[in-house]
């Protein structure tokens, strides 16, 4: 444990698992947990009771005592960051609220990949071999100093997204709050095309609205692949394992098609699919601001299926593209695997201690 010169109080909500914790911070960018919890957030009623109970059991010792926390969640952040409303959940709560119940003098509210975007820098400085380069090239953003323009996101119960932009002021990144994940999905071929025509009709509110992106490339959505494939090729892979696929929790789905893509055509194609709509999501959100300091994917399903994005399926999609000089540009941008799920806690740490917003 290091000699903290101060705590702060930290969450992330997302729309499946609810993080906590108190960071110990000593020195610029030194952070380690004092501790960690996960629960499922559909299990917390009352946000500002949950977290007053949490920081006096586990806070009430500390020297020096919580007075700043920061708490990210999985929806949009609006300009006065006063309220949380999740996207995929029926929960919501003000910052007033939960800076009352909690006792801090001051709390600061994130979107969950806008407190990704801050964790980058903090978990590079503390933990860098959390960063996974599926590319073939390529190097981790410096330290100090000046930084090129980077791009995260990730696919998790939902898709999130955020673009870093270095702050010459500052001397950091500063990540731009952003709804990436719910533009319109683009299919690039026939199967693709009836994929998404599928999800369309059966996922979508109104099967008038286009396709969103999020309903592909996300956990929930390489459940939807799985499930569309099922209908329009019924031949394909064997009818034992379809059947307990759809035995299987929703959200248990995406593990079991990853777990079983090696022995099962119907698991293998819906993974082989999923990953290359994942990948050109990754490669739209890096040509957009040209992000030459690198692609971070975070989220919970890349570190899951690590090996799988190893294996150049994704890469290859992420650099197909008909322009000869940006498909140069694509070749040269480096891409990671965060492997440490507290990267979002990281941030808000960093945003507790250091007041950068």
């Amino acid at each position: 444990m290091i000699r903290a010169d101060q705590h702060v109080f930290v969450a992330d909500i997302g729309g499946t698992n609810l993080g906590v914790a108190i960071f110990a911070r000593s020195g610029k960018d030194r952070f380690e947990p004092v501790c960690h919890h996960t629960y499922h957030t559909k299990q917390i009623r009352d946000i500002p009771s949950f977290f007053r109970s949490y920081l006096r059991r586990e806070g009430r010792k500390l020297d020096p005592a919580v007075r700043s926390a920061c708490i990210d969640f999985a929806g949009p952040i609006g300009a006065n960051r006063s309220r949380a409303a999740l996207t995929n959940l029926n929960l919501t709560f003000t910052a007033r609220e939960v800076r009352e119940a909690v006792g801090v003098e001051s709390l600061t509210l994130l979107n969950d990949f806008e407190a990704v975007g801050f964790g980058i820098e903090v978990l590079i400085a503390n933990r860098p071999e959390a960063f996974v380069r599926i590319s073939r090239s390529g190097k981790l953003p410096p330290r100090t100093g000046r930084k090129p323009t980077a791009t995260v996101l990730g696919a998790g119960t939902g898709l999130g997204t955020t673009v870093l932009i270095y702050d010459p002021v500052s001397g950091r990144y500063r990540p731009l709050p952003a709804e990436g994940g719910h533009v319109d999905y683009g299919p690039v071929d026939e199967i693709e095309f009836q994929i998404a025509q599928w999800i369309r009709k059966h996922r979508n509110d109104s099967p008038s609205n286009p396709l969103n992106r999020e309903r592909v490339v996300s956990g929930r959505g390489l459940a939807n692949v799985c499930e569309a494939l099922a209908e329009l090729k019924p031949e394909l892979g064997s009818p034992k394992m379809r059947r307990e696929f759809f035995r299987v929790r929703l959200q248990d789905r995406p593990a079991f098609i990853s777990g079983n893509a090696n022995h099962d055509a119907l698991c293998r194609m819906t993974l082989d699919l999923w990953l290359r709509s994942y990948a050109r999501a990754a490669k739209n959100s890096a040509i957009l601001p040209l992000a030459q300091g690198g692609v971070f994917l975070a989220g919970g399903v890349a570190a899951k299926i690590l090996p799988e994005m190893q294996t150049g399926t994704f890469m290859k999609e992420f650099q197909r593209c008909d322009i000869p000089n940006i498909r140069s540009i694509l070749r040269r941008i480096p891409v990671f695997v965060v492997t440490d799920y507290r990267i979002g806690l990281y941030g808000c740490a960093n945003v507790a201690a250091n007041g950068v917003v």
